[in-house]
Formats: structure tokens, sequence, C-alpha cells
């Protein structure tokens, strides 16, 4: 850092006397303004540009800068700077030199250099220091900050009642950090949780479809090898018969052969065996035949994969069991009088006539019904079809929804979740929350699964490809019960 006495600072270098109009090397060594001309020009002709005091170099003929006097402001210039020395605008205590602008962001940021402020206008813009740079450990004008410090950390430098505002602001943003951060903190574990739930529910699936192979592999052998021992049942029956037909097949060949001998004799013959003796003996091979013939039993096979299967379906069911809900039917006594009610009470559709129902106080007063069946617990699948051009809204209830006003339309209160089609868009709703699904219509085919103990509510398109449409997750305090309005078109129930 320039810190060299009085003296020292108007010494001339090289006539070793008072300077008259003095300059300052880069070393900061001061020469007259002559002795500094007739230096370079003498250094010029030899190719060597150096300090007559300290022997420093240069590689280019410096621009050298005047000296103040002791009468004047003493100004300090940038140690670090090769030629044309800028005033130093900050020093560093700990390296004993004095840094512009440039040189300070190339010094080094470790905790033990010490820095001091030496002005607070830029050397660069002749503008009045507004921000300090933490990672460049840098003032900065307006300039500065626009040019070269955008994004980093920096620190306005502001009175002490911008800084009690600033103080506040921090504090809110302080605070806001601290909420995002825990945002942060619970989305992972969020996706913690979730990656942890999937990776249990893939064992338990992959778990479920090794041990039903497993079962069906052992059915199958088992199967196979009824069938083939059945099999050689038949064979070694039906060989014992054919033996035993083969025998007398062979006695009734001699007998012909014995009869054909008396048959060609001139003296009268024996008595000749009666027809119905032969017949007998036939008779008796085909009696014999049948009743020792054994068939396969297909009918044993059968039962044996009915019963198998039925087992293994009701362990699959044990774990992954969901009821697909029969006998699903509305209930004519909740159903409004602008809606259509079908004959088997499975469809419903809008009227353009009021159906003049008697007024009972579980009736809804605009296009809505209820089902007649409820569901307290379990987990139930409810499938339902519509047709393409509808508007309509359906979902799950409690059956202490309000029958009229505001609060009864579906999702317009906590006690129905709904899941809406208007103008060949879906929307789901809950609680007055109205949120647009992405996913376009493209199927007639509905279903919503109900898992009551798991507080779940899930909405799904039917095609070749399942798609969710949403998930509600909360705590079911009352049975619920399929709900429905029709404005336009229909829907129906599928059993």
């Amino acid at each position: 850092m320039a810190s060299a006495d009085t003296t020292d600072k108007l010494i001339c270098s090289i006539c070793l006397n008072n300077c008259e109009d003095p300059k300052r090397l880069r070393c900061r060594h001061n020469i007259c303004k002559d002795c500094s001309n007739k230096m370079l020009e003498t250094q010029e002709a030899s190719g060597d540009l150096t300090c007559p005091d300290c022997i420093v170099e240069f590689q280019e003929r410096p621009v050298l800068p005047k000296k103040k006097t002791l009468n004047e402001d003493s100004e300090i210039f940038c140690s670090n700077c090769t030629f044309s020395p800028l005033p130093a605008v900050i020093s560093c205590l700990n390296c004993k030199v004095s840094l512009c602008d440039k040189h300070l962001r190339i010094h080094s940021k470790s905790e033990e250099h010490i820095f001091t402020k030496l002005n607070f206008t830029c050397s660069t813009h002749k503008k009045r220091f507004r921000y300090y740079c933490s990672e460049d450990a840098t003032y900065n004008c307006v300039s500065c900050f626009s040019e070269n410090h955008q994004g980093h950390q920096v620190e306005p430098l502001t009175s002490d009642k911008e800084n009690g505002q600033l103080r506040s602001v921090l504090e809110k943003l302080a605070k806001s950090k601290k909420a995002t951060e825990e945002r942060v903190k619970n989305l992972q574990q969020y996706i913690k949780e979730a990656q942890q739930k999937a990776s249990a529910l893939t064992e338990r699936v992959v778990t479920l479809f090794r041990d039903t192979r497993t079962q069906l592999n052992a059915l199958e052998h088992k199967i196979v090898k009824d069938i083939s021992n059945q099999e050689e049942q038949v064979r070694a029956s039906a060989g014992d018969l054919i033996c035993e037909l083969e025998t007398k097949i062979a006695k009734l060949s001699r007998d012909i052969k014995d009869m054909e001998g008396l048959y060609t004799k001139t003296k009268p013959l024996p008595a000749v065996p009666r027809s119905e003796s032969v017949k007998h003996d036939i008779g008796d091979i085909e009696e014999a035949l049948d009743q020792d013939r054994i068939d396969l039993d297909v009918g044993l096979v059968l039962v044996t994969l009915h019963t198998a299967l039925s087992d293994i379906v009701t362990n699959v069911k044990r774990g992954f069991y969901v009821e697909h809900a029969q006998h699903i039917e509305f209930d004519i006594n909740t159903a409004s009088n602008d809606i259509h009610i079908s004959g088997d009470l499975k469809s419903v559709s809008g009227s353009d006539f009021k159906q003049n129902r008697p007024k009972l106080p579980e009736r809804f007063q605009q296009n809505q019904v209820l089902s007649t069946r409820s569901f307290s617990s379990g987990r139930h699948f409810l499938e339902v079809e519509t047709d393409h051009t509808g508007n309509w809204r359906l979902g799950m209830s409690y059956p202490s929804i309000a029958r009229k006003g505001y609060h009864s339309h579906i999702g317009h209160s906590g006690k129905s979740w709904g899941l809406c089609r208007y103008l060949n868009q879906y929307f789901v709703i809950h609680n007055r929350n109205i949120i647009r699904v992405s996913h376009k219509p493209s199927s007639q085919r509905l279903g919503i699964l109900l898992d009551y103990e798991a507080g779940c509510i899930g909405f799904y398109e039917l095609s070749d490809q399942i798609r969710l449409l949403h998930t509600y997750s909360t705590t079911f305090n009352e049975a619920l019960h399929l709900i429905l309005a029709v404005y336009m078109g229909w829907v129906r129930i599928r059993n």
C-alpha cells in the first residue's frame, strides 16, 4: 500500500532533488518531469525501460500520471496497474496493496485478506458506489452492477433509514426463503415416500404374479398328470379287453374252421349249434365291453380346475380385492323433476318436460339424483357410459348433501366429489374448488374407484388405455352414494 513518508514521495529518484512537476512510475517511485522525459528517451534508444530506483522493467513506455503535492489531496493509485495506474478504490491490509476495480476482481477473496474502502466513487464511471458484491469483493456503481454483476450476491449501500427498510424487506425475504426451503424439503420427502410406496406396491404385485404363476404351473402339472393317468387307465383297460376279444376271435376262427370242415363232408352232419347260442356269445362279449370300458373323466378335470382356480383367485382378491359394484340403481325419490329416469332405474337423461314427481324432503330441486345403494367400507369400482356430446356431473356424495340451493350442486360443498364434462372438457370439483383436467374426452366409458378406508376417490376414463383423470384423498365420515346430474345427453350405469 502507498504509505511511504512525505520526503520519499517528493524526492526525484534520478536527480535526488525535490520533484518539480512530479511524475509517478507504476512502482510508485517519483521523478521530475524533465528527468522522466530524459530517462525514457535514453532507455527507448537502448530498448530497456526500467525504474532507475528499483529497476522494475516495463514492456511499453509508461504513461506517467502527475503526482500531487503536499498541498493537494493525496490520491492513492492501484499498486497492480502496469502502465497507466488507475486510482485505487480499496486496499488489502493483508497484502499491503491498493487496488482499482479491475485488479480487485482478481485479488484473493480468502478470509485472511482484509479490505478497507478508500472512496465511494467509481473510477470508471465516475458515479457513487451503490452496491457491494460479496462474490467479487468489489464496490460498484449502478453501471458496474448492470455491466458485470447481474445475478451476483450484492448488498446495497444505504442510509440508516434505508437500512431499516431493507432489514424489514430482508426479514420478509428470509421468511419466504425459509418457507420455500421447507416446501422443497416437504416435496423431497413426498417424492421419497412416493418412491417407497411405489417400491412396496411393485414388490406386492411382483410377488402376487410370481406366486400365481407358481400355483398355475403346479395346477397345470397336476391336471396334465391326472389326464395322463386317466389315459393310461383307459389304455390298460382297453388293452385287457382287446386281449380278451382277440382270444374270443381265435376261438371263433377255430369254430368256423371246424364248421367249414363238417360242411364239406357227405355223411350226415352232426347237430349244428343254434343261432341263438351264437348270438348269446356275441351279446356276452358286447356286455363285457360296455361294463369294463373306462372313459376319460372330463368332469373330474373341470371340477379340479374350477376349485383350484377359485382358490387362486380368492388369494389374489385377498390382497388386491376391488368389488365391481353390482345392483346399482338410482333412487327415484331423490330425482329432481328436471331429469328422466329409465324404467330399470339405470339411465338418466335431461328432460324438456317437468316430471311432476311428488314433493319429498329428500328430492333434489335441480337436475340431480342419488343411488339407492351406499358404500361405507371396502374398495368398489363403479362404471358408467355416456353419450359423446353430453354435459353432466357425476361423483360420490354424502346422503346429507343439501337438496336445494347453491350447496346442493355436485362439488359445491365439502359433501360431494365430482367429475364434470362441459363443452368437451373435463373438470373436477370439490368444495367449490374447480380444477381443469388437461386430457380431452376420448371415451364414453368412465369409472369411479372408491377406497373407503384409504379415503380415496379416483376418476378414470376407460378405453384400450385406462387413464387416470383425478384422485381425491380425504377421510370419510359418512356413507357414500353415487350422485349424478345430467344437463344434456344421457348417462347409464354399466353392470
